[in-house]
């Protein structure tokens, strides 16, 4: 009967934390309340705002993160990348002071996804002091009429959790299953040792 009790509180202590621990890889997401980040998917197509055209481009720095780096991914969530159509948006990183290419987004027209970026270990002294990014919008200047929209810039080291694209926020529904589920546990697990 004992064992049971503590058999019943460990599984319960470590669904409630592992959840806790899974949100805690996720290092910094800039979103919209960090500037021209789209707060939400009705304002997507505001112009000079959120929607921004090839002599509109901006960049952003992410929060400095302390600890080991091991592997280090940068994941920017962009609406209506034309990439198929001949649409090029380059983001650069700065190692140090300087402004490295990492790659153009990818997308599809009128849909929100994620490009991910794999950063070297050349950077990882910069994530550790607060990463610098910047977004080259229609970088080729051949279409004027290519824009976009971005909702969230994730900067995850070691294998984080990333968020959905959408801008909207909506908690992520395995964590708060699981998390829930700890937080029963413990609550059981509680009851029984004090009776």
């Amino acid at each position: 009967m004992k064992t049971s009790k503590i058999v019943s509180f460990a599984l319960a202590f470590v669904f409630a934390f592992s959840s806790l621990a899974l949100a805690a890889t996720v290092t910094d997401i800039k979103e919209y309340n960090t500037g021209f980040f789209v707060e939400n998917d009705a304002h997507k197509y505001d112009s000079h705002t959120y929607w921004r055209w090839y002599n509109q481009d901006w960049g952003w720095q992410h929060s400095a993160i302390a600890g080991t780096i091991t592997t280090a991914t940068l994941n920017i969530s962009a609406f209506d990348v034309d990439l198929t159509s001949g649409e090029i948006d380059n983001i650069y990183a700065y190692d140090g002071s300087n402004r490295v290419l990492l790659g153009s987004l990818d997308g599809s027209d009128n849909i929100w996804s994620y490009t991910a970026f794999t950063l070297g270990a050349n950077f990882y002294d910069d994530i550790l002091a607060g990463l610098k990014i910047e977004v080259d919008i229609d970088s080729t200047h051949n279409y004027e009429s290519w824009a976009l929209t971005l909702a969230k810039s994730v900067l995850s080291i070691d294998g984080g959790v990333i968020p959905d694209p959408d801008p909207d926020p909506v908690p992520e529904p395995s964590t708060m299953i699981l998390l829930g589920a700890g937080l029963a546990g413990l609550f059981f697990a509680r009851r029984k040792f004090q009776k």
